[in-house]
């Protein structure tokens, strides 16, 4: 658990520093993300059983928007 964690803290700090340099592409990044979302934070948000269950729920309506 603890190389994850320093894993999450290196891509952390990494994002940090990011921010620090480029603050105006980082504020348009926010600005896109805000109105288009992302898949990325959506998962990492939930657990990989939620995200298994809206998997399954989106390939069964488009079988059946298919069907129909």
């Amino acid at each position: 658990m603890g190389e994850k964690d320093s894993a999450k803290r290196k891509r952390e700090r990494l994002k940090q520093k990011e921010w620090k340099k480029n603050p105006g592409g980082t504020f348009n990044d926010g600005l896109t993300r805000g109105m288009v979302g992302s898949l990325v934070d959506l998962v990492g948000a939930v657990s990989w059983k939620v995200t298994g269950v809206f998997l399954i729920i989106l390939i069964v309506v488009l079988i059946v928007l298919a069907i129909f």
